[in-house]
């Protein structure tokens, strides 16, 4: 059964939002398109209240009409499930879903991704929908790729309610089996915390005085593994209707998200796709491109996918810059370099409303008569000439133990030092390796390191028995 992407050469694309705009615009979209060199789009990304107006009636017709408007003009899809934000007629009818911060306070539906993981009505929605859209194109020619969800974990990592809890305490019967080992693997005796019944744990909420550090690193693992039994459900609905499309999801491997843990992830995916975007205050921003690319790699065990970044500045940053001159194909050829066989934005065109409405697109608000949008026809041209390195990914000889653990709990709360991160120190011994060009892997603790002249590791605050 063969789950590789369908699209010639290094895909080239991004976000394609049409349901925001007229009709009318979608036919300068295709021409437009066609000049930039776009070959695959992701769409539908957050589209579940048009789809799905009313809980169980649904309205196919406008994707059905992208879809093919796509495929007529050679454009393929990367299809999203659009479960990242649930329609408001789903919260009225099951307010418990909506997720509950660590103070206690039940945040409100009106952005995206404010679903408690762990609510059985969110679980039974969103693989509803997902059924729905996997029988309904699972044929259609212009899907190449299953898009699951999106950024999993970005805003709702964490959910402390009561479901939560309980989903808490049984991952944790899992884990331990009695009580007695996990009193002494958290070593309970401390502060008298010691747990004579399952129902008296709960999740590390607000409390007066710091919480036991080996509770807190075992609700981050928690967190992390409720958030991939969605994306793994999602999925399974998927490859019941279309066995041989590949399945993503959009991982965010860069400086500031530390949410999952992707070793755990990565084997799940049939394609491993990472959204990266920069830190404007990162005065050497190109390290950080390249740290995070060789990290994918790692995960992906070769090629991988782009599946965002930005053309110019986002908008979520306390001050967002705009690229310089030759920046926009430094940093995509960059990601190439380290194995992307393809190269996507957010967005197509840029939002005329929301919340992104400031983030900067491949069609941007000042239109075709940019620096922007002559940046990215220029990139489609140098896209179509490396068709020749899809595929590649090279050799290292030199490896960095890299692993999610072990930064959870270096970073944990009354550490000797608050300043000790766990990314600051991988990147420190990565510098000088990338400022001499020399190839670097990424490696779980438990790899085979014999295919390596040098293995390094910055921090293993952490190690199992087995490390």
């Amino acid at each position: 059964m063969s789950r590789a992407l369908n699209v010639p050469g290094i895909a080239y694309g991004g976000d394609y939002n049409p349901e925001q705009w007229p009709e009318e615009v979608w036919a300068e979209d295709m021409r437009l398109m066609a000049e930039a060199g776009v070959t695959m789009v992701s769409v539908n990304i957050f589209s579940w209240a048009l789809l799905e107006p009313s809980e169980g009636t649904y309205d196919f017709s406008r994707l059905d009409r992208i879809l093919d408007l796509l495929h007529a003009h050679g454009i393929a899809a990367d299809l999203a499930t659009p479960t990242a934000a649930p329609p408001a007629w789903f919260f009225v009818a099951h307010p418990d879903a909506l997720p509950v911060d660590k103070d206690g306070r039940r945040l409100s539906y009106g952005s995206r991704q404010t679903f408690c993981p762990s609510s059985p009505a969110y679980r039974e929605a969103a693989l509803r929908i997902t059924g729905e859209l996997a029988r309904r194109y699972a044929d259609h020619p212009a899907v190449v790729m299953w898009h699951v969800h999106n950024e999993y974990g970005c805003h709702n990592a964490e959910c402390y309610c009561d479901t939560s809890a309980a989903a808490f305490r049984d991952w944790l019967q899992d884990r331990y089996a009695s009580l007695d080992a996990l009193n002494h693997a958290w070593g309970t005796t401390f502060w008298s915390q010691w747990y004579y019944d399952w129902d008296q744990i709960l999740p590390p909420r607000a409390t007066g005085a710091v919480p036991n550090p080996t509770h807190q690193l075992d609700w981050r693992r928690f967190c992390s593994d409720a958030l991939l039994s969605l994306y793994e459900a999602e999925r399974d609905v998927l490859r019941e209707a279309a066995p041989d499309t590949p399945a993503t999801t959009n991982f965010m491997v860069m400086y500031n998200f530390d949410a999952l843990d992707y070793w755990r992830w990565a084997p799940q995916l049939d394609i491993v796709s990472n959204d990266h975007y920069l830190q404007s205050a990162d005065p050497e921003s190109q390290i950080d491109i390249a740290l995070s690319g060789d990290l994918v790699r790692s995960l992906a065990g070769g090629p991988w996918l782009l599946m965002e970044h930005s053309t110019g500045a986002v908008n979520w940053q306390p001050v967002n810059r705009a690229k310089t001159a030759g920046e926009l194909r430094r940093n995509a050829l960059s990601h190439v370099a380290r194995g992307a066989d393809g190269i996507a934005y957010f967005q197509w065109r840029a939002a005329k409303a929301g919340a992104e409405q400031w983030h900067s697109a491949m069609l941007p608000h000042a239109g075709t008569d940019s620096q922007i949008w002559r940046d990215v026809v220029q990139l489609g041209s140098d896209l179509r000439a490396l068709v020749e390195v899809r595929g590649a990914v090279g050799t290292a000889e030199v490896a960095i133990v890299w692993d999610w653990n072990a930064r959870w709990a270096l970073e944990l709360p009354s550490q000797p030092s608050a300043e000790l991160r766990f990314q600051d120190l991988v990147r420190a011994w990565y510098e000088p390796l990338w400022r001499a060009g020399v190839a670097v892997d990424f490696v779980r603790p438990d790899a085979d390191l014999s295919a390596y002249r040098l293995v390094l590791a910055p921090s293993l605050y952490l190690i199992d028995d087995e490390g």
